[in-house]
């Protein structure tokens, strides 16, 4: 059996107001992550989904008291010291989020982005570094890519802006690829074109994925194993056709209806 390139313990997140009482927004959450798998974290909004994701290398406001262990390539990432943990994040782990449009910088180009993820965590610089950007942007599917790197973001259509955060976030070639709701803030259509795109990426790149999700379609397009988090507790995990088919927990089932109403509807693409 193989060593988990991921191992999350006793996981705890609570967030502290303005004189009020921490509010506990994930409780004791284990899981791991194998390596070429893709586990997804599956649960309605608030559910402490985003909370665990920005945990892993401590992405979390000032605000948030965080336990527990999280272990990736020996080092445990909550008690890693800065200079470690640069190297982490966006090196061995990539992020991709749910807005493009806000995950990059629209007073650079397409290519000055990509080129500084890049350098920062590989060691192609100048031309080197220009030409891994291209095949990138090729990679995920961007036409006449030498020419899209003197672009702005806005010139760019949803689709094609998280096309290029999955090229920012692979491009170091990470271990492990953190997705949180990557395909949400996209219409129907391109939505399955990035979902195809993920899945393609991951199989090619033999690469580990934690997908963060509410949608159980997606999950099951492209998810190994799928953890349920319900009020920040992992109440259920295991394999997708499992889990999707034979829940154990009540809030699985009641996720599950839900989605079964949805599809439903005579209006539902």
């Amino acid at each position: 059996m193989s060593t988990p390139l991921l191992t999350v313990e006793n996981l705890s997140v609570s967030y502290q107001g303005r004189g009020e009482e921490a509010v506990r927004a994930v409780e004791g959450v284990s899981f791991t992550v194998e390596p070429g798998e893709v586990l997804a974290l599956v649960g309605e909004s608030g559910c402490g989904k985003t909370s665990v994701a920005l945990a892993l290398t401590r992405l979390l406001p000032s605000s948030a008291a965080v336990s527990g262990r999280v272990t990736i390539d020996g080092l445990n990432t909550l008690e890693a010291a800065a200079d470690s943990l640069r190297a982490i994040r966006g090196g061995t782990i990539g992020y991709v989020f749910q807005d493009p449009a806000a995950s990059l910088n629209p007073v650079l180009t397409i290519g000055e982005q990509l080129v500084e993820a890049i350098t920062l965590h590989t060691e192609a610089r100048g031309a080197s570094a220009g030409h891994l950007a291209v095949e990138w942007l090729q990679r995920v599917g961007i036409v006449s890519a030498e020419e899209r790197l003197h672009a702005y973001p806005h010139e760019f259509s949803g689709g094609m802006q998280q096309r290029v955060c999955l090229a920012m976030a692979l491009a170091a070639q990470p271990a492990l690829l953190v997705a949180d709701e990557p395909t949400t803030a996209l219409d129907v259509t391109v939505q399955v074109q990035i979902l195809r795109l993920l899945r393609d990426l991951q199989r090619s790149l033999r690469l580990s994925v934690l997908l963060i999700s509410h949608d159980l379609t997606v999950v099951e397009r492209i998810a190994h194993r799928v953890g349920v988090l319900s009020a920040g507790r992992l109440v259920e995990l295991g394999p997708t056709d499992q889990v999707l088919r034979q829940p154990q927990h009540p809030y699985t089932a009641q996720l599950l209806q839900y989605r079964n109403m949805i599809s439903l509807r005579p209006n539902h693409q």
